[in-house]
């Protein structure tokens, strides 16, 4: 299923007052107020919308519609939901501020409450934060059960989150499968290098055993060559001999 903004279905309900309906009563200022915020909204002026709300909180600080409709058109003056720039973010959060206050006053008004939630899991879905935009749908359920747009979004966020579950596990398979190719390479790499290294251990042992070799003759060599030397002075002094001994018997003949 494809992921798609769900602002055309933000429960823009706008919230008419009537008297005695908030905290402490409505007074006709904040009715007015309220009431041009209404028009303006609908004619899609949501930052001089938002103003005139603004000026009917401040008349009644516990208007929960004032605070609502307050809400949506911050909400509205979000163009991009997925910009995440420093102006949208504090938008967003006002906005999200406003309907966590009426989003409390559930067993007061539980229609604005149920709304509230609803539209924050607007807010969530559009952010692709899924888990926490089906918190916020089931807790308008809890509310408001008969609400087949809250059902509607709840399911389709139900989707969204299980293709990226689906789509995290995928990408962890792969991750998986990438590592075990990439150690089976470095394996066959290493049983590729083990007979060339067995060759050169051989060949090194080669050369060291030709070496003793080499070297074990030029010892027995030398030996040799040192007892014929010796063996050259000693017969070199028997004649010597020899010849001292016949020259003093052919003396006394």
């Amino acid at each position: 299923m494809k992921t798609r903004f769900i602002f055309i279905l933000s429960a823009i309900l706008l919230v008419l007052t009537s008297a005695g309906c908030d905290r402490g009563g409505t007074t006709r200022q904040e009715r007015r107020l309220i009431n041009k915020g209404n028009e303006l909204y609908k004619s899609k002026k949501y930052q001089e919308a938002a103003k005139a709300y603004e000026e009917a909180l401040q008349v009644n600080a516990n208007s929960d519609e004032a605070r609502y409709n307050l809400g949506l058109a911050q909400i509205r003056q979000v163009s991009n939901p997925a910009d995440t720039t420093a102006a949208t973010k504090a938008m967003g959060e006002k906005a999200r501020a406003n309907f966590t206050a009426v989003s409390a006053r559930a067993k007061e008004k539980p229609g604005l409450a149920a709304k509230a939630n609803y539209n924050m899991g607007n807010m969530e879905f559009n952010a692709k934060q899924y888990d926490k935009a089906i918190g916020y749908y089931k807790q308008s359920l809890r509310i408001d059960a008969d609400d087949d747009r809250t059902r509607m979004n709840l399911r389709i966020a139900q989707l969204n989150l299980k293709k990226d579950q689906n789509k995290d596990n995928q990408d962890q398979n792969k991750n998986q499968d990438q590592d075990k190719k990439d150690q089976n390479k470095d394996q066959n790499k290493d049983q590729q290098n083990q007979p060339q290294q067995q060759d050169q251990q051989n060949q090194q042992q080669k050369q060291q055993k030709e070496m003793s070799q080499q070297a074990a003759s030029q010892i027995l060599q030398a030996i040799d060559n040192k007892e014929s030397a010796t063996r050259a002075r000693v017969n070199k002094a028997r004649k010597g001999e020899k010849s001292a001994a016949a020259g003093r018997n052919n003396r006394r003949w």
